[in-house]
This record gives C-alpha cells, sequence and structure tokens, in this order.
C-alpha cells in the first residue's frame, strides 16, 4: 500500500486562479474584430509571442487568454476596471511563464501586498487552459514584486 501523500500547504496569503478556454472562440473572435479584438485583449509583446509564420497563432492567443482570466480570479480583479492588456504574460516558454501587471490591474493587486506571480498553462483537444499562482514576497529576500515605474505600480517578479 501507498503511503498517503501530504496535501500541499501554500504560504499563507497566496493566491490561486485558474480558467479554461476553448481555441475556436479566441480564433472566432479574431475572424470577426480583427486587430480591434486583439489589440485590446493583449499587449503588443503577447502578439508579437504569439505570432507564428507572420499569423496570430489563436491556441497561443487562448493560452494568454486563459493566462489573464485566471489572474483575475486570483486578486479578484474583476470589478477593478481593467483593461484586459493591463494583464500581460510574459517570459513564455509554451507552458509555463510570468504575469505582469500594468495600470489599474497593478494599483489593486499591489493593494494585496508584494507577490511573485506564476503561470502554468496547457493545451490539448481544442481547449486552453492557465493556473495563476501568486506567492506572498519573503520578506528576507528583500523588495521583490510591486516596483514603481514613471510612479505608476507594476507587479513584477525576483529573478
Amino acid at each position: 500500500m501507498t503511503p498517503a501523500k501530504r496535501p500541499a500547504v501554500l504560504p499563507t496569503g497566496a493566491r490561486i486562479g485558474i480558467d479554461l478556454v476553448r481555441v475556436d472562440r479566441i480564433a472566432e473572435s479574431m475572424r470577426a474584430f480583427g486587430d480591434r479584438f486583439t489589440h485590446r485583449m493583449f499587449a503588443a509583446g503577447e502578439l508579437s509571442d504569439s505570432t507564428l509564420d507572420g499569423r496570430l497563432d489563436a491556441g497561443r492567443l487562448a493560452l494568454r487568454f486563459a493566462a489573464k482570466e485566471a489572474a483575475i480570479k486570483a486578486f479578484d480583479l474583476s470589478e477593478a476596471g481593467i483593461g484586459w492588456s493591463q494583464i500581460e504574460l510574459t517570459a513564455w516558454d509554451g507552458a509555463s511563464g510570468r504575469i505582469r501587471l500594468h495600470g489599474r490591474a497593478a494599483e489593486s493587486a499591489a493593494r494585496l501586498g508584494a507577490y511573485d506571480i506564476a503561470v502554468a498553462s496547457s493545451q490539448d483537444d481544442g481547449l486552453a487552459c492557465a493556473i495563476v499562482v501568486a506567492l506572498p514576497c519573503a520578506r528576507e529576500r528583500g523588495p521583490c514584486a510591486v516596483a514603481c515605474d514613471n510612479n505608476k505600480p507594476e507587479v513584477t517578479r525576483h529573478d
């Protein structure tokens, strides 16, 4: 008999969000609304990273959209009046990456404290899934997740 595994214990204040997106819905929005949709929903770097052979890839955008939705859930931003491009998936290697928050999204999240924000994602059978895990920064590591750029808070991660 296999010994029972202990459940994962998250630090106090940890925040988690998850989302699942159908890739065909993103592709449909791209066809119906074109640049109006993509430029409203995604930051310039995300669009660049989602381009394959000169065309935007709906699967890559669906992963980013799922990551944005997961971040909204993790930081309870649904009523914060944020723009979609204020949540940006960065340093993405195809399966994991980091979330960077800008503008009102960063200000709202910063009120909760400083966090290291990571995202894991997966795509299969027309579905894209992302999980955002935000862990409170350890004080002994010094300031880490809330930095100011041009007097605007921006949530970033230690490296």
